[in-house]
């Protein structure tokens, strides 16, 4: 009795050492390792091996092994064990605890250790699914006495639940990562605009998430049934693979390789292995010559508006392994169909830039044409319009020279509107890597010194309100001044005879703020949203006759965006307006220079 106690004082210690140690620990490989060892100790076998199951949960695969020699278990992931194999299958297969204390006459027993006696196998589950089988061997029958079996299925139940936990600490990591890979693929595919470039980043992403040798991107030419190769990747640690990458511009004749027709037609990634047996004969090909184990083919997609729910099908992605066969599961399709998406939203993109690229640049060309092909013919009308005037100088009514007038502010109109085109061209145009520090308070300075002349045309008091000091930005000092003369301009022409019209320049926080104030006609609230818009102009009482092109403050605004600033404007209408822009000083907009 005595004995008896100190047996069960003894054993309940080790539990509680046995918790102890598999409580501390998230690692799975840790967790086994510790079980196998407490169960080697208290039996006194020579080995234990825990097989955890395949990835499609129909054989088993060693997991840990402990106490075999080097290379005797033949079993692995390439060649897994049946649960029709060997008493661990069935242990697994039945799902009772496999107690054999004669190996030799079991006709199940596979032979690692030579002089092995007796075997036992523990089949682990929790919550009724089961993990895999926990297998202890010894060379002497009496180290299985009920004692040590009922030890084992309290030690394999303790695993269970240590196993499971550490399941779920790896599933979580792997969430973790799973999420950080996709988050750094989509800021790798959208990095760029340049479509070589974005295929090279999408191909790369795709190996790296779905952690495959090679991946391979086509375009879709539906009308032909054919897929044009666009980019391929091979992973640079994927030393030993035997990948054998198609050439960009190869075409596959995708009509006899059904598996893309699958993933195009249902928008779902297909995956595929060579030995599948429902595999096509063209896929089959196709993978033998790219010598692949395994594929998975992602249409890209992107997804469709609220009224057309069908998504357009820019192309495929196909994620190859040529070192091994394997099996894409669940999570890792899920993680190919967010990878199209990210991929085909990036395609689109690209193009869309590459389209609006191709029409800026026609749209630039035209208004080069236009602009130069007017320009000539603009300034031989008025040249002899000036000559024929002065010729009949003297045989003019007033009427006629109403006329005249009217015939000139309209030629002066045409000339401003072209060298507005001009002017907004060059400046979309140019590049802010030439840029330099421009001092505003001298540049502006000289602007209103130069726009005396129209004021007093007028008997307008214009003033500028100095800093006294030098106010600096980064940018284009040509572009700067038109903007600053098109706002002094647009007040001294929108304020009537005898008005007053303020220029302030002062620094705010890390910006600088320009402002022109005047007691002109002022701007209802309906028209100022547009007042930046190219070719608008705010026809308010009084400002009938006043001549422009609409083009002046949509200049402005472009100059300022470009650097990095913005525009606005207040106005009450025959109250007058205080037209304002604000830019970054120079110490806040160095990063422009790399532009």
């Amino acid at each position: 009795m005595s004995d008896n106690l100190h047996q069960k004082i003894d054993e309940l210690t080790m539990f509680q050492q046995i918790d102890k140690e598999l409580g501390a620990t998230l690692n799975f490989d840790r967790v086994l390792v510790l079980t196998i060892d407490w169960a080697l100790r208290r039996t006194g076998a020579v080995a234990g091996m825990y097989l955890t199951l395949t990835p499609d949960s129909a054989n088993l695969m060693p997991q840990v092994a402990l106490g075999f020699p080097r290379g005797s278990v033949k079993y692995a992931t390439e060649n897994p064990m049946s649960f029709n194999t060997g008493i661990s299958g069935r242990a697994a297969r039945t799902r009772h605890i496999q107690v054999v204390e004669d190996v030799k006459s079991d006709p199940d027993y596979i032979e690692i250790i030579p002089d092995v006696c007796a075997e036992i196998a523990v089949p682990l589950e929790i919550r009724g699914a089961l993990l895999g089988v926990l297998m202890i061997q010894s060379l002497a029958t009496d180290s299985l006495n009920q004692n040590n079996i009922e030890f084992i299925k309290r030690l394999a139940a303790r695993a269970s639940i240590a196993l499971d936990h550490a399941r779920l600490y790896q599933e979580a990591e792997s969430r973790a990562d799973e999420t950080a890979s996709l988050y750094a693929a989509s800021r790798l595919i959208s990095s760029s605009l340049d479509r070589e470039m974005a295929l090279a980043n999408a191909t790369q992403s795709i190996t790296t998430v779905l952690r495959v040798s090679s991946a391979i991107i086509a375009d879709l030419r539906a009308h032909v049934q054919q897929a044009v190769v666009t980019a391929t990747y091979r992973l640079p640690t994927a030393r030993n693979a035997p990948d054998n990458l198609p050439p960009v511009g190869m075409i596959i004749e995708s009509d006899v390789i059904p598996e893309f027709q699958a993933a195009v037609n249902n928008q779902r990634p297909v995956s595929i292995a060579l030995s599948d047996k429902r595999i096509s004969r063209g896929l089959y090909d196709f993978m033998t010559t790219c010598n692949y184990q395994s594929v998975m083919i992602a249409p890209l997609v992107v997804m469709g508006s609220a009224q057309n729910i069908i998504g357009e099908v820019l192309g495929i992605f196909i994620a190859g392994e040529g070192r091994f066969e394997r099996t894409f599961n669940y999570d890792e399709v899920q993680l190919a169909e967010a990878l199209s998406s990210l991929i085909a939203s990036s395609l689109r993109q690209v193009r869309l830039y590459a389209d609006v690229r191709e029409l800026e640049a026609i749209k630039t060309e035209m208004i080069k044409m236009a602009s130069h092909d007017l320009r000539n013919p603009l300034s031989n009308v008025v040249g002899y319009f000036h000559l024929l005037t002065m010729s009949l100088e003297t045989l003019l009514t007033d009427e006629h020279r109403s006329y005249i007038e009217y015939v000139n502010r309209s030629l002066t109109t045409m000339k401003s509107l072209l060298e507005d085109l001009l002017t907004l061209e060059r400046i979309e145009s140019e590049r802010g890597a030439s840029w330099t520090q421009v001092d505003m308070t001298h540049l502006v300075e000289d602007v209103v010194t130069g726009q005396f002349g129209s004021a007093e045309l007028k008997k307008q008091t214009l003033t500028f309100a100095n800093p006294a000091v030098s106010l600096r930005v980064l940018g284009s000092a040509t572009q700067l001044r038109q903007a600053v003369t098109n706002l002094v301009g647009n007040a001294i022409k929108y304020t009537p005879d005898g008005g007053k019209i303020e220029v302030r320049l002062y620094p705010q926080d890390k910006r600088l703020i320009f402002e022109v104030e005047d007691n002109g006609y002022g701007i209802s609230k309906e028209r100022q949203a547009r007042l930046f818009q190219s070719f608008y102009r705010a026809h308010e009482p009084g400002t009938e006759n006043i001549s422009g092109t609409g083009l002046g403050l949509s200049l402005v605004k472009t100059v300022v965006e470009r650097h990095g600033g913005a525009v606005g404007v207040e106005s009450e209408p025959g109250k007058g307006s205080v037209f304002g822009l604000w830019l970054p000083l120079a110490t806040a907009l160095r990063h422009l220079l790399t532009r």
